[in-house]
């Protein structure tokens, strides 16, 4: 009887040893699933290891893997069901027909759907000289079907213009995570899966930034301090995301450029999305509005002819 309770006991003090252990390394978003954006299927769970980790299965809904004429080229984001955000200097002088989007996967080039880009529109002030205002919309020829409980979309949120122009947001040292399909290394070769990594909000004067960013106001920079953690090569344009106290996950940045990866003396280089609100809105409800106008004008037309066809019979019938 007392060696069935020490066993018991003993059984007890590992189980709570290894909570407590595996509780100190490893970090569970969980987000409100009634939200409309910013929250998948699954919580997100990243563990505080060096360099990145294979992401969760159905953790990251809005994830997009974009390539061009069946080739890998970049990451992307939902922002709903007819639109994906990504990097200008990915799709720029491409014909939007060859690319084609991927969702609802962990697993690179698969997914539960996929689509064919009928517009891509890239900032018109974009410059691959520092790549300042690398942003650029996907216009899809028909929308997701958002009910496929492996999708979401991303969350925007807007700052005060006003905040945006005197002071970094997200402000310095806040956590972000970043997600995508590149390289692990300078040298190495791209994963199948999904990968995250967490990083950290660099101060723009910073000297792992200051010397990599053109303009703070549409950049910013994204690491940690002894350089163990970044993206690679193949994460253009995909997420740099924060966890908000509302419980959603927004979208602050767009994976841009860097120096190399993971190097100590360099940030990486991320397109600061909260600049581009004005732009992002004109570009969705514009093309919007000229989609309704055109059904709209195809239906009047297509009224006013059946309404003198069916006037011309009944003057022939009299």
């Amino acid at each position: 009887m007392k060696n069935t309770q020490c066993n018991t006991m003993m059984l007890l003090s590992i189980i709570i040893f290894y909570s407590l252990i595996k509780s100190s390394y490893q970090i569970v978003y969980s987000c409100n699933t009634s939200d409309s954006c910013g929250c998948s299927r699954n919580s997100a769970i990243l563990t505080k290891i060096v360099g990145g980790e294979s992401a969760g299965t159905a953790t990251w809904g809005w994830a997009v893997s974009i390539s061009i004429a069946g080739r890998y080229l970049c990451g992307g984001s939902i922002l709903s069901s007819s639109w994906i955000i990504t990097a200008a200097h990915c799709v720029k002088d491409t014909t939007a027909s060859q690319i084609s989007i991927y969702v609802g996967s962990n697993i690179q080039w698969t997914g539960s759907q996929s689509r064919v880009v009928s517009h891509v529109y890239v900032h018109p002030n974009y410059s691959s000289v520092g790549y300042v205002n690398d942003i650029a919309l996907l216009h899809l020829t028909s929308p997701l079907t958002m009910s496929d409980p492996n999708l979401s979309a991303i969350c925007l949120n807007f700052v005060n213009s006003t905040i945006r122009m005197t002071e970094e947001w997200p402000s310095v040292n806040t956590t972000v995570v970043a997600i995508g399909w590149g390289t692990m290394s300078e040298s190495g070769s791209s994963p199948t899966s999904l990968q995250q990594v967490s990083l950290k909000i660099i101060d723009r004067q910073a000297s792992t930034c200051s010397n990599l960013i053109h303009d703070w106001q549409v950049q910013l920079c994204a690491g940690v301090p002894n350089g163990n953690k970044d993206t690679c090569y193949g994460d253009s344009g995909g997420p740099l995301m924060m966890f908000t106290s509302n419980k959603q996950w927004v979208l602050v940045g767009i994976t841009s450029n860097g120096v190399g990866c993971a190097q100590a003396e360099y940030s990486g280089v991320y397109t600061r999305v909260a600049a581009f609100e004005n732009w992002i809105n004109s570009k969705i409800n514009g093309a919007d509005s000229i989609s309704c106008s055109f059904y709209k004008n195809i239906n009047r037309t297509l009224v006013n002819y059946l309404t003198y066809f069916i006037l011309s019979i009944m003057v022939i019938t009299v």
